[in-house]
């Protein structure tokens, strides 16, 4: 039995999401002991309000070593006994690692990375390396190696209510209160997972026509939604809310649309976390990675092709080494993407 675990995870964005069944699970498991998460100031802020941490202690990954030391000699004042790391990275194993120097020493649980597995599919196509699980059910497996019972992957987020009012405020001025309406969102972190810019406005045509509103959705200064809001500028039925919400408002946003279709990003966690289907563009990546979306009515669509280079980056970084430039996500039709939106009006939970 533990009584003070420490839970470390620094980022990214849509890796914080997929964290999220760990809290609960080991809330559930270990009821009265305190739970205490280490992660980065800025993405950390999606996982405010989580009911089943005790602390959240956030840190500038950018810290000086003077930084990293001070902030190791507070939590050793913690007097932890158990750590979780859900990060396995360099910093996080020195931090585990420095806490283990001193007594009271704490267990330590680490996550399997599956680096070598990735690696190995992308360089040879050896897929077969791959345990098929997903990286919510890969992160758990430490808690599960200590519990006979089965363990729940959902992911959750805990928008507040001001944060949840404040979008219906935005809907209301919008006249999109109690209409359907779908996000998009149709940058990426790296170019080689956006799906073009042509089939985005062709879907987004699609979609209007259909009586149904679109909402843009991102950060701001992304290339493509930017290209997108400025396209249908003038349009009744296009609205762009990228930028103007903290994290876990737009998380409240993407509550409130029907679905939502957008490339492989944070946008998807981030949207299935508050329980709304998505569509997921998948074209460097692949499904085995772990990264697909979880709910029932939520679809992958992916390239019929069986293109030898695909997957060709864990990430999606990097340049495409195909003839036909990124070819895996230009041969994602449109109609394809918008039998699958239509399936999703009116929305259906799970």
């Amino acid at each position: 039995m533990f009584s003070n675990i420490l839970l470390i995870r620094f980022s990214s964005l849509g890796d914080l999401v997929l964290t999220t069944p760990i809290y609960r699970e080991l809330r559930k498991v270990y009821p009265d002991s305190r739970l205490t998460l280490l992660t980065s100031e800025g993405f950390g802020r999606v996982l405010e309000n989580n009911p089943h941490l005790d602390e959240i202690i956030y840190h500038h990954r950018k810290e000086t070593r003077i930084d990293l030391k001070e902030l190791i000699n507070q939590l050793r004042l913690q007097k932890f006994d158990l750590i979780y790391d859900i990060h396995n990275s360099l910093r996080s194993r020195w931090i585990g690692w420095q806490l283990k120097r001193h007594a009271p020493k704490p267990e330590h649980w680490l996550i399997e990375k599956r680096t070598l597995a990735r690696e190995l599919q992308i360089r040879f196509r050896w897929g077969q390396f791959f345990n098929g699980k997903s990286q919510r059910e890969q992160w758990l497996e430490p808690l599960q190696r200590h519990h006979t019972g089965t363990l729940s992957t959902k992911t959750e987020l805990f928008p507040s209510v001001a944060d949840k009012n404040y979008v219906k405020a935005w809907l209301n001025q919008n006249d999109l209160q109690d209409k359907p309406f779908i996000c998009i969102g149709a940058s990426a972190s790296f170019p080689l997972k956006c799906w073009p810019l042509h089939n985005f406005k062709q879907l987004v045509e699609n979609i209007i026509q259909s009586g149904v509103s679109v909402v843009l959705v991102g950060a701001n200064g992304e290339i493509e939604t930017e290209e997108l809001a400025e396209y249908f500028r003038g349009s009744q039925n296009v609205f762009c809310a990228a930028g103007i919400f903290t994290i876990l408002q737009s998380a409240a946003l993407l509550e409130m649309a029907n679905a939502v279709v957008a490339n492989d990003t944070s946008i998807i966690h981030l949207a299935e976390a508050m329980r709304t289907p998505s569509i997921a563009l998948f074209g460097p990546t692949v499904k085995e990675f772990g990264y697909a979306p979880m709910l029932a009515q939520s679809r992958l669509i992916e390239t019929d092709l069986a293109l030898r280079c695909r997957p060709c980056s864990r990430t999606g970084k990097g340049t495409c080494k195909n003839r036909e430039q990124q070819i895996c996500m230009y041969s994602i039709s449109t109609q394809k993407v918008w039998d699958a939106a239509q399936l999703l009006l009116p929305k259906v939970r799970e």
